[in-house]
């Protein structure tokens, strides 16, 4: 694997890890990098995305959602959002004693950080394989009024509409229309106890709320999105779930299913996520449940629908959405 190999060869030449002794650090740490390769002794993971958490569960390393000890050694592997990424830098610089290694590819806009650390203080190495680069550096160069100015750009603060939210999360900057016309698709319909799937910061369900429900589970996976969906809403009718969606319990406990299902992994298209949203909805509603949900109008999610569900009503929408209401499971 080449993310493996850049990795083994930066950490190798420049010896980072020389010592058995000292303490790394890997933040948005991959499921397949066998991390032990690198590190003999101290080793924390971190891994805010719960359906890859669950992946380390049994692995007898520490196990975090977000990095809160120091650390000698530090490896960053970038998320999508470099605002996100920036502000898991400046964690990891005032957290790490030694040696920062940032790794991602070119989609993840590696050169970018790279040029720009390169202004701010020397890099010690560079690995690059394929399309991708690992680089390592002395976090203490940082200017600290700098790191500051990253932190505070990806902390959680209230957006345009007054909901907390925070870079790398869907829609972090206002609501998102495909959820805006859910919310108005189901408004006057929604009752007794409701489950919002990949509830993100809690938008929907503060829309459900406004209704005479008797009561709202909010499941999602991101952990920052979960973290601000509780500060989002202070309503003793809601319980919020830090977990992959399609790791639910199948048992049928839910009168009504909610949902804006995600269709991306990472930058790409993939369709199996949202499917698997419906195919769980299926299982968690109750024998005369109704599903309420949008998807962009392109995504061909009726040969599903009308395999999991008896009555499947599809209205098309101007901004480029379907609302789908499909009732009763099968």
């Amino acid at each position: 694997m080449s993310r493996q190999h850049r990795l083994l060869d930066l950490i190798n030449v420049e010896n980072i890890i020389s010592s058995s002794k000292r303490k790394l650090t890997v933040i948005n740490a991959k499921v397949d990098l066998p991390y032990r390769e690198f590190c003999s002794a101290d080793l924390t993971l971190i891994q805010p995305l719960a359906n890859f958490y669950d992946e380390f569960i049994g692995s007898n390393e520490k196990l975090l959602c977000e990095m809160e000890h120091s650390s000698d050694v530090t490896i960053l592997h970038l998320p999508k959002s470099k605002i996100e990424g920036f502000g898991m830098l400046s964690k990891a610089i005032e957290l790490t004693q030694e040696y920062i290694i940032i790794d991602g590819n070119k989609k993840d806009g590696i050169d970018s950080y790279l040029n720009g650390i390169k202004k701010l203080t020397d890099i010690l190495g560079v690995s690059i394989k394929d399309h991708g680069k690992a680089f390592c550096f002395d976090p203490k160069q940082i200017n600290k009024t700098l790191v500051n100015d990253w932190k505070n750009s990806a902390k959680i603060k209230e957006n345009i509409d007054g909901f907390f939210t925070a870079e790398g999360m869907f829609s972090p900057r206002s609501i998102d229309k495909g959820s805006h016309e859910l919310a108005s698709a189901f408004t006057g319909k929604l009752n007794g106890c409701i489950a919002d799937l990949g509830a993100g910061w809690g938008w929907l369900s503060h829309e459900a709320l406004k209704q005479n429900i008797k009561k709202i589970d909010l499941y999602e996976a991101h952990f920052p999105s979960f973290q601000c969906s509780k500060l989002n809403i202070q309503d003793g009718r809601a319980d919020f779930f830090w977990i992959d969606v399609l790791k639910l319990s199948n048992e049928a406990t839910y009168d009504m299913v909610i949902m804006n299902p995600p269709f991306h992994l990472g930058r790409a298209t993939d369709l199996s996520l949202g499917e698997g949203f419906l195919v769980k909805a299926s299982e968690i509603l109750k024998k005369n449940g109704t599903l309420h949900m949008v998807a962009n109008r392109h995504l061909p999610y009726e040969r599903t629908l009308s395999r999991l569900f008896k009555n499947v009503t599809i209205s098309e929408e101007k901004l480029g959405f379907k609302i789908i209401e499909a009732k009763i499971p099968k």
